[in-house]
């Protein structure tokens, strides 16, 4: 039996996480107190006034949300109930910084690169990578390299996001060109393990003013996190559309999927036990996702259904780029050659990539 909107959210009064209802109008048929305390609504409201549209109108059943209150981020858990949008929400308080990046990661970042400069001596000067015998040894030190990389900027982009001074160069970005170039490169990691990677994209101009630099690790990110819970066989679609104001870039995979009980701990980037994934990370990648999108003012829906696969959608707005800007140079996407992509799945790829050929 069904209950009415108001003896649903007696069901809440008591919680102290601020919760409210959304009906199918997008009216607030019940908040709690302790959300009447939080967003300052109360039943008969819009939800428009503490929820943007694009998360009112997700049609998922269950997901978790990042959104913004004023200058505090927050995440918000949903859940439908019949015809009742039940919205549980939970501030994100500024984490302490990072204990072991600044001086200690630069010193690291230094001798990387020092490792690094060796080992492209030493395979020019004796032509190892040309030799059967030591050719394997000289793709794993390449290999191993770019996955300490990997690690150093996945500390620093964290650090960055904790303090609230993640950089940003925005420019005329295309998102279309920017996530197509992307899954072009990106597949060919994927067919080696025998996991389809689709794009498809909505018709018109995807034209924005965006880091390119940090969308580009932003999706890698979620790619590489997909790949790493697909069997052969399986498959990741990517989709980009326009919704209004804002663009839309979903990433959806029939993988594993990501019990109920770790959800809320994943989005937050805890580097947990049970949530690290010692093939991918230490439980860092959706924080920086979800850190990246808000720089651009943004924000990140996940869905996931364990055995059935995960959703993610990020919400990047549009920026109206003026007739200079338009008529400037156009962006080259992965300025640094494969670099970022062969750095991001180095976990993953297979050692044949890693040669000194394909970083020059």
């Amino acid at each position: 039996m069904s209950l009415p909107p108001e003896k649903l959210g007696s069901l809440f009064e008591l919680s102290r996480d601020p919760i409210l209802g959304v009906d199918l109008r997008r009216v607030v048929v019940f908040a709690n107190p302790a959300a009447i305390a939080l967003l300052g609504v109360r039943a008969g409201d819009s939800a428009a006034d503490v929820l943007p549209a694009h998360i009112l109108d997700d049609p998922a059943e269950q997901f978790i949300a990042s959104v913004r209150l004023g200058e505090r981020h927050a995440n918000v858990s949903v859940r439908r109930i019949e015809d009742v949008m039940v919205c549980a929400w939970s501030i994100r308080e500024s984490a302490p910084p990072c204990l072991t990046c600044g001086k200690p990661l630069e010193e690291l970042s230094s001798h990387l690169m020092t490792t690094r400069m060796a080992i492209d001596a030493l395979v020019r000067g004796t032509h190892a990578e040309d030799n059967a015998a030591t050719g394997e040894t000289v793709r794993v030190l390449y290999q191993e390299y770019y996955r300490l990389l990997r690690i150093c900027q996945h500390m620093r982009l964290a650090d960055d996001i904790r303090r609230g001074s993640l950089p940003l160069l925005p420019g005329v970005t295309d998102l279309g060109t920017l996530c197509r170039e992307l899954c072009d490169t990106a597949g060919m990691f994927f067919s080696d393990r025998d996991v389809s990677l689709l794009f498809e994209a909505d018709l018109g101009l995807h034209l924005t003013m965006a880091d390119s630099g940090l969308l580009e690790c932003m999706l890698s990110n979620i790619l590489t996190n997909s790949l790493a819970h697909c069997k052969a066989g399986d498959a990741v679609h990517v989709r980009l559309s326009r919704q209004d104001d804002r663009f839309i870039i979903a990433v959806q995979d029939n993988g594993e999927g990501i019990p109920p009980e770790r959800m809320a701990r994943i989005f937050n980037g805890e580097p947990t036990a049970d949530n690290a994934d010692p093939n991918v990370g230490a439980g860092q990648g959706l924080l920086i996702v979800r850190g990246i999108a808000e720089r651009h003012g943004g924000s990140v829906i996940m869905e996931s259904r364990h055995g059935q696969g995960t959703s993610v959608r990020i919400s990047i707005p549009y920026k109206q780029c003026d007739t200079l800007q338009l008529n400037a140079p156009p962006i080259r996407y992965r300025s640094d050659g494969m670099n970022t992509v062969l750095t991001e799945f180095s976990v993953l790829a297979d050692k044949k990539y890693y040669t000194r050929r394909m970083f020059d």
